[in-house]
């Protein structure tokens, strides 16, 4: 079943329009479907979400002649959508990027921190913030389900450097990342979790300097514009080699290899997801991690 986000973003890459929407899922009104994808409901029901998506699934299908155009082109929609939806938060300013449930909003209105200002910051316990082009931003408190993907990924990863004896390092959060620390250094984020291969990076275990080769960020509710649009596109500009956003809530892995030409690929938690920075040779199992999350 496809995102509101995923969508949002094939209708505006094809065009369509809320009527064409509306004729293809009659069961669904008009009204409901502008508040839906103009972001008024931000919890639309089950049953219309499925409906929906159906619409869509069909559409693309229809509109390309074989399942790998399919494939292709839904691929090529997301990326668009992802960068546009970005670009038009930045446009604005990254204070455009409050959320109104305040989960994960901004929670100082000027602007211009630096990381100086953030290592400074006295905050109550257990909050975390991360620095966006100098705004500052609260970060929501990791689940359950969060914390186990996040560690089974990192065991993947950590005993696969280990048997090949590699020269990298994996960091779970938190871990300060200073995106642009040679630039204007009003970018501190706290992946949760990456891959080091550049040892000068990791300022002698204070922090990181500069752009990891590989990010996991495992999407929550409030996060998803955050993941999806603004971090995607720090790491793009800064030089993250490979990026992946786990989204449990849909059962979506989407893979960002930069190195390719921007690729992206989506996956599934049934599938085995390879790792492009070893060149495929490390291969994650979501399946497995499902189970385990499960259970």
């Amino acid at each position: 079943m496809l995102t509101v986000e995923e969508m949002n973003q094939i209708r505006q890459s094809y065009g369509i329009s809320y009527e064409d929407i509306q004729k293809g899922c009659e069961d669904v009104s008009i009204s409901s479907i502008q508040k839906i994808f103009g972001g008024y409901v931000t919890r639309p029901r089950r049953a219309t979400i499925e409906r929906l998506s159906k619409f869509f699934e069909k559409f693309v299908k229809d509109n390309t002649s074989n399942r790998n155009d399919f494939k292709s082109s839904y691929e090529k929609a997301v990326v668009n959508g992802y960068v546009a939806e970005s670009n038009r938060f930045f446009s604005k300013g990254s204070s455009a990027l409050d959320d109104p449930t305040g989960s994960n909003g901004e929670i100082f209105t000027q602007g211009g921190y630096t990381y100086k200002d953030y290592a400074k910051l006295q905050l109550p316990e257990g909050v975390r913030v991360e620095v966006i082009d100098g705004y500052i931003y609260k970060m929501d408190a990791p689940n359950v389900p969060h914390q186990s993907i996040v560690g089974e990924v990192f065991l993947g990863f950590r005993e696969f450097i280990i048997n090949n004896k590699g020269a990298c390092k994996v960091l779970m959060s938190p871990v300060d990342v200073r995106l642009e620390y040679d630039k204007d250094d009003m970018t501190v984020v706290q992946p949760d979790m990456i891959v080091i291969c550049d040892k000068d990076k990791l300022n002698n275990g204070k922090n990181v300097k500069g752009a990891p080769d590989f990010v996991l960020e495992v999407m929550s509710h409030s996060s998803r514009r955050m993941d999806m649009y603004v971090k995607m596109t720090k790491y793009k500009e800064n030089g993250v080699r490979e990026y992946w956003i786990v989204d449990y809530e849909n059962d979506k892995i989407i893979k960002y290899y930069f190195e390719d030409s921007d690729s992206i690929t989506m996956y599934t938690f049934k599938d085995k997801v390879p790792v492009e920075i070893y060149d495929g040779k490390l291969i994650i199992d979501f399946k497995e991690i499902k189970k385990y999350v499960e259970s």
